[in-house]
């Protein structure tokens, strides 16, 4: 079981998620063009295969600093940063955030908050992408759509939720504590090659 002072979160750990939220709500407001583009040459499929993007935030600062609570206040300030950017979708943002965090809490839970491997990760931006589906597809009115669609657009969306809600934020994270970046967090002590 992991020690309290594992779980407990240090100052550098608010900031660096804080941090990343700003950064991910801008960046999430910077994808909205490409998701309504993509309706035009998949209709929703393709916007559910651009979805996971939107999931790399708060995967990504669960990734690095590895404290309950992370992914779901990383996606929820991400959520807050786009609403105070000027986000058209407005305050119901606040509650896709919340949606979002939520899925990857679950899986990082279920393994205690101390496994974060490929699978885990990847298993994490899956799981949130299906948390957050019935809330996105009514704010779409994607339910109306015949169920045999909505099939084909949940497992499109689970698939790009495992791979840029997952497996890319991995990536990045590891990026970044390979530059030495985050020697202080959780991710960088992880990686650290004895001498």
């Amino acid at each position: 079981m992991a020690t309290m002072r594992q779980r407990t979160w240090r100052t550098q750990d608010i900031v660096l998620v804080a941090v990343l939220a700003v950064v991910f709500g801008f960046l999430y407001m910077q994808w909205l063009p490409l998701w309504v583009a993509a309706r035009a040459f998949g209709a929703q499929v393709g916007q559910e295969a651009l979805f996971g993007f939107w999931l790399t935030g708060g995967v990504l600062a669960a990734y690095i600093v590895r404290r309950p609570g992370a992914a779901l206040t990383g996606e929820f300030l991400a959520s807050l940063a786009e609403v105070l950017f000027g986000a058209v979708a407005g305050t119901p943002l606040l509650i896709t955030g919340i949606m979002q965090g939520l899925g990857a809490e679950l899986v990082f839970g279920a393994r205690r908050w101390r496994d974060y491997s490929l699978v885990t990760v990847v298993v994490a931006g899956a799981v949130t992408a299906l948390v957050a589906l019935p809330w996105n597809w009514y704010r779409l009115g994607y339910f109306e759509l015949d169920a045999g669609y909505l099939l084909l657009l949940a497992l499109v969306r689970i698939g790009s939720g495992a791979l840029l809600g997952g497996l890319l934020p991995k990536l990045l994270g590891d990026a970044l504590a390979d530059t030495g970046a985050l020697a202080n967090f959780a991710l960088g002590r992880s990686r650290q090659r004895p001498v």
